[in-house]
């Protein structure tokens, strides 16, 4: 099958709309007390989250990654910017289909494993990621290097009792795992590390990072004017190269307000999740040199928010402060490095949505983030669906 011939159609992108709405009508139990689906509505959601994996046809990512699993086997000499071990796929699958199976099932699996042993309710989270996130769980290959970072980070943070050993080797073995499966994943793996250190965020650090962020904007600004020079060398011409050149060359001057609008609803809940985690890991916490908790105060702090919660807490919060900064004028457009990092962040923050839903923390701005996310969700599958019918790449 010449899968390069085919186009994001309208009927294809309709069909990813479909599967979002049936996701929702599945998983609407899994939002109410007490945040549980049967087996069959649980089973269903996982089917279908694999096939909407599958055939993602919102964008036009599906496509490009059909391209490229022709070029890899087919086209002799070819100089992708695909890992290794994607390559290595392509070679032993059959067809795109069982390619994008293997990748796509692997990260499913991964996510699964990680939503059952996080300390929030595993169908509560399933039906929140489904309606919010899961389109963009769907879209790229990166997804298998954040489930391993983040079932690594889990596992360094809530390390199973009496395999503590054990716990850290695993942990820090998906970890380097990671790095082989995305170029960028060194960025999700410091701020994996970062965040694993519990008193590095508080009240005052906070404070003192936003009054220290102009000068962290200036300093990324001299090292991306470095980048920039080192990626306009002519002698280095590999498909890496090429790409970082095509990321911060690229013009964001002629995006429209459809657009503007679209990233405006895909981003905000992670702002707001942030300020959740912020207040999670923060604000129901005691602070570092206080001795008048007594251990009965602090084992309740800890009872409502468990380690593993306030990691991923601390870990939503440290990718929107990152990852804002690239959102600035830093000498060349780096727009496309603010989306790409800050994707890092959405399973984190629906893993702390999801916990602060469960235990009534926030409970109005869980909400609006819902609704906000929910709204970005259909947004991107209409405004895909638009582009597609006027036959413009999305």
């Amino acid at each position: 099958m010449e899968f390069t011939s085919l186009e994001p159609l309208p009927i294809l992108v309709f069909t990813n709309l479909v599967m979002i709405a049936f996701l929702l009508l599945l998983g609407r139990k899994g939002l109410k007390e007490p945040y549980s689906l049967s087996r069959w509505r649980r089973y269903l959601m996982v089917i279908t989250s694999m096939v909407f994996c599958l055939f993602s046809f919102w964008g036009t990512d599906w496509f490009h990654y059909a391209e490229k699993y022709i070029n890899v086997l087919y086209v002799s000499g070819y100089n992708t910017a695909l890992e290794d071990v994607y390559v290595l796929i392509a070679n032993i699958s059959p067809n795109y289909l069982v390619f994008r199976a293997i990748i796509w099932g692997l990260a499913l699996w991964l996510l699964l494993l990680l939503f059952r042993r996080v300390s929030v309710s595993t169908d509560l989270l399933l039906s929140i990621f489904c309606g919010i996130w899961l389109i963009y769980f769907g879209y790229g290959r990166i997804v298998t290097a954040y489930t391993l970072m983040f079932l690594g980070g889990l596992a360094l943070s809530k390390p199973v009792k009496g395999k503590i050993l054990l716990s850290l080797l695993l942990g820090g073995g998906l970890l380097l795992a990671s790095l082989f499966f995305h170029k960028t994943a060194f960025f999700g793996v410091a701020i994996v590390l970062i965040a694993l250190l519990p008193r590095l965020l508080n009240k005052r650090t906070f404070i003192l990072l936003l009054l220290i962020y102009p000068f962290v904007l200036l300093l990324v600004q001299l090292l991306l004017l470095q980048f920039m020079d080192a990626a306009l060398d002519t002698n280095d011409n590999n498909a890496s190269s090429v790409a970082g050149q095509f990321y911060l060359n690229e013009d964001a001057s002629e995006m429209g307000i459809a657009y503007l609008l679209l990233l405006l609803l895909q981003f905000a809940p992670y702002y707001m999740a942030a300020w959740i985690g912020y207040k999670v890991n923060v604000l129901q916490q005691p602070e570092d040199d206080t001795e008048e908790e007594t251990e009965g105060q602090q084992a309740e702090l800890r009872k409502v928010a468990p380690s593993d919660i306030r990691f991923f807490s601390r870990t939503v919060v440290y990718i929107v402060l990152v990852s804002t900064i690239f959102l600035f004028d830093l000498g060349a457009n780096t727009l496309v490095f603010y989306i790409r990092f800050m994707m890092f962040g959405f399973i984190p923050a629906a893993i702390v949505l999801a916990w602060a839903w469960e235990h009534g923390c926030c409970p109005r701005m869980v909400k609006y983030t819902y609704l906000v996310g929910l709204a970005g969700t259909f947004y991107a599958l209409l405004y895909s669906f638009y582009v597609s019918y006027l036959g413009v790449a999305a």
